[in-house]
């Protein structure tokens, strides 16, 4: 048994290992189905060329007004600039093991439980890297924090409500339509769920033509990484379509699935590695404080890591901070 295991573990070529992950991956996460995070193949030749960051040049908008014609009088020019889009490449890694002795016991082969395992951690790390990010651009001087966020928790009507989302949604002006999923924490949404009885915003996957819960037009992602402050307060991120950019590829020398083994312990061993990109589009990451060869998630966590590079109407992101009915509830409620 435990020979062949090794031998299906061996036979696994670390191309195969990659498009099972990335399929697995695309199949799975609620962010990529949603649209939130979007293929970036642009990166790819970027990434398989090695270094520690990847530069995304664009143009910015021509500052070009209406002049007069006159007679003998030229015209002014308006100036064209470049800006850049930086994000760092996350070299990341991890690895298991199991004894032969395990494995003869259980009578089972466990080569496809480790499979499913490394693509749930493909998951939850892709996700991981995601939240660090954006709790970077949304906590205090992080850099939407005073342009996109719409802070509605010291409101007398602070619980969240049609009205409050559609105010969140107009902070992008005309350009708020392209905000089109909404990502709320579990009990968020049992609010709104609640609130569906009269209002009929929400609907579920079961009634909608679109195949999965909506509210306000908008996908619902349900996510309970979004958990609330010790104050009751919960943050719902409104996301433009491709909002993040996520790109995974292998540079020339990097081994992304490699098997080992121990042979007096029985002790089989395998190793992953991946080399991605997953970044906010129109903004830069500075690398003001990196605190490894790479950056952490907790580096990415940092508000001074991040600026924009792009005009406000452009960032596909929005912060709403509110309570649920429930929690307020329980505070007004008098101790007997």
């Amino acid at each position: 048994m435990a020979n062949e295991i090794t031998k299906l573990l061996d036979a696994i070529t670390p191309e195969q290992y990659t498009k099972y992950t990335n399929t697995m991956s695309e199949k799975h996460s609620a962010f990529i189905q949603s649209g939130i995070l979007a293929p970036a193949p642009i990166l790819d030749q970027m990434i398989i060329a090695g270094g520690k960051l990847v530069t995304m040049p664009e143009w910015k908008q021509t500052d070009l007004s209406d002049q007069v014609l006159e007679e003998d009088t030229a015209l002014e020019t308006g100036k064209t600039t470049s800006a850049a889009q930086i994000a760092p490449v996350l070299y990341r890694g991890t690895g298991a093991s199991y004894t032969d002795l395990v494995a003869i016991i259980a009578g089972s082969n466990p080569v496809t439980q480790i499979l499913n395992d490394f693509s749930d951690y493909t998951l939850q790390s892709d996700q991981a890297i995601m939240q660090a990010i954006i709790k970077a651009l949304f906590d205090e001087g992080g850099a939407l924090s005073l342009t996109h966020v719409s802070d509605q928790s010291a409101a007398k009507a602070n619980v969240i409500s049609p009205e409050m989302v559609i105010d969140a949604k107009s902070i992008l002006g005309t350009s708020r339509a392209k905000l089109t999923v909404i990502a709320m924490h579990s009990k968020v949404k049992a609010e709104l769920e609640k609130q569906n009885v009269q209002t009929k915003h929400f609907i579920p996957a079961s009634e909608s033509k679109a195949g999965f819960d909506t509210y306000l037009g908008m996908r619902v992602v349900e996510d309970d990484t979004l958990k609330p402050t010790a104050d009751g307060v919960y943050e719902t991120y409104l996301y433009a379509t491709g909002a993040f950019g996520r790109s995974t590829a292998t540079p020339g020398d990097m081994i992304t699935y490699e098997p080992d083994r121990d042979k007096a312990k029985g002790n089989n061993m395998l190793y992953v590695r991946r080399a991605r990109v997953i970044h906010p589009f129109g903004l830069k990451f500075t690398s003001n404080k990196v605190s490894k060869v790479t950056p952490t998630n907790a580096d990415l966590a940092l508000a001074n890591n991040w600026e924009k590079v792009r005009e406000d109407k452009k960032i596909g992101l929005i912060c709403l901070r509110h309570k649920i009915s429930a929690d307020v509830e329980e505070a007004e409620t008098p101790n007997p």
